[in-house]
């Protein structure tokens, strides 16, 4: 499944990414932000909205704070005393974290080792 998204804050030139591409969502200054290995876009609507669109294709995408939600299957370590989920198996100075609130932390480890059990 492809995602319509854009580069630009005000929405000019659509392109597609594949969904298996982006590693979370989260808000900033009411625009949804969308994450990926080599950039980040912008969407329309709901962090909820668009959990419910994913969960509804079968993807593994999860609320870890309240301005966030990560596409778990992407995860590769998680950091237990920053609560940050990276989503590269040697993260650098470069990589993109994903903060986890604590109260979220628990919950969001297990699923992730559901999947990696699957």
């Amino acid at each position: 499944m492809y995602v319509s998204v854009t580069r630009s804050v005000e929405g000019i030139g659509m392109e597609s990414i594949h969904v298996d591409d982006i590693l979370f969502l989260e808000t900033s200054q009411s625009r949804i932000l969308v994450h990926t290995k080599d950039g980040v876009y912008y969407v329309p609507n709901t962090l909820e909205r668009w959990m419910r669109a994913f969960g509804s294709i079968g993807q593994q995408f999860e609320m870890v704070d309240r301005c966030s939600i990560a596409n778990l299957n992407r995860v590769r370590r998680i950091d237990p005393v920053w609560c940050r989920l990276y989503f590269d198996d040697n993260p650098s100075e470069g990589a993109k974290p994903c903060n986890v609130a604590r109260s979220h932390y628990r919950k969001v480890a297990n699923k992730i080792e559901e999947i990696r059990k699957a």
